[in-house]
């Protein structure tokens, strides 16, 4: 099962439905290693030496009405920012940033695209940090982000939905111009991949 084909001949669920919708998702944290990913996290940490850098992984697996939504990409209709942050699963594996969750700053998360992933992975690269940047030129930046996008999907750029939020939706970021978030959601996979940066001066 993923989120690519969408079931056409299935009603929307009910108000009913979705008030419980997400009491029999699972969210298990994926621990799959990726060194390109693990290069970038290490980077933006050393950038930004008075906040810090997180990524994590997660499998998430929906029932028959949850599979509505996101085959259909109707996120918003099923809180899945505030739904994903708020659940002790991404507490667990983010405890650090999972604090005084605001859903309403997880209502600015704006959509994107695979296509210009890597530049913005570049971006946040160059733009680097209070106090510190990054030693490369722009071209090993946006390099670095063409391998962290290959890790995580390779030439599936028809399987992945990217969001960015450059708010700060919880206690951990600074509210300052370093903040940024970045979720991909690997439809095939039904894997989302957080990715959250801040730093102050």
């Amino acid at each position: 099962m993923s989120w690519i084909d969408v079931n056409w001949k299935q009603n929307r669920p009910s108000d009913t439905s979705i008030a419980r919708l997400w009491d029999s998702v699972t969210v298990t944290a994926e621990a799959e290693t990726l060194p390109a990913v693990d290069d970038y996290l290490a980077e933006l940490r050393r950038i930004n030496i008075n906040g810090g850098a997180f990524i994590a992984r997660f499998h998430i697996v929906g029932n028959r009405d949850f599979n509505w939504f996101a085959t259909r990409n109707r996120w918003d209709d099923i809180a899945f920012f505030s739904r994903l942050f708020s659940h002790p699963v991404f507490a667990s594996a983010l405890p650090e940033v999972a604090t005084d969750v605001s859903t309403a700053e997880l209502a600015e998360f704006e959509w994107s695209t695979p296509l210009t992933l890597d530049g913005e992975l570049a971006r946040t690269l160059v733009m680097g940090g209070a106090y510190e940047k990054f030693a490369g030129t722009h071209r090993e930046a946006k390099a670095f982000g063409e391998r962290v996008a290959d890790a995580l999907f390779g030439d599936r750029f028809s399987d992945v939905l990217v969001f960015r939020c450059d708010k700060p939706w919880s206690s951990w970021f600074f509210d300052i111009a370093w903040d940024a978030t970045t979720v991909l959601i690997d439809k095939r996979r039904q894997i989302v991949t957080v990715l959250v940066s801040t730093d102050t001066d």
